[in-house]
């Protein structure tokens, strides 16, 4: 073989090499959850999941994650798909989503891992948003993601993984801050 039809062979292989390999890395994109590559069909479909205006100017690979637990029930102590506690499910979350590690429990993830936010309007897509729950108002003891429009998704002891309203009267009544990680 002369040497301009071998090189001739080696260019057209490395373009077939090239073109499988960008087709390959665009499809494992469009699949993946954290790619960010999503169609305005996908976000209406998160959009209904959650029970929120997800747009492709979101973050959606938060909004894909977090639907996928809508449903999961409540089990204390536990952070899978099978149960999940409040704090459980957020660390989930932020290690998925954000490549984070929180503190395990509410009150700690506030006190170690976040920067206060009081005012709720000041909430921005995955800041998290925390209660009270018991006697003690001042006692950090249920934590939330906080998605867009007054909306956050938690781990609640009687319905699993939901959707909730910050101006829902359960929550209102017991809010004591947000939360941006640090």
């Amino acid at each position: 073989m002369n040497g301009l039809k071998r090189n001739a062979l080696l260019t057209g292989l490395l373009f077939l090499m090239a073109g499988v390999c960008l087709s390959c890395a665009a499809r494992r994109q469009g699949s993946s959850a954290s790619a960010g590559v999503y169609s305005a069909k996908q976000a209406a479909k998160l959009s209904v999941r959650l029970g929120v205006r997800v747009t492709r100017g979101d973050n959606l690979a938060l909004y894909n994650t977090v639907a996928g637990w809508i449903g999961t029930p409540y089990r204390w102590g536990q952070s899978s798909r099978k149960g999940t506690d409040c704090s459980g499910f957020v660390s989930v979350v932020y290690r998925e989503v954000y490549g984070k590690t929180l503190a395990r429990s509410s009150a700690a993830m506030l006190r170690q891992n976040c920067r206060r936010v009081r005012k709720k309007r000041k909430l921005r897509e995955g800041d998290l948003v925390f209660f009270h729950t018991g006697k003690d108002k001042r006692k950090v003891s249920h934590v939330g993601v906080y998605l867009k429009d007054g909306k956050f998704i938690h781990a609640s002891t009687s319905r699993g993984v939901t959707v909730s309203g910050l101006e829902e009267p359960y929550y209102a009544q017991r809010w004591i801050s947000g939360g941006v990680v640090k």
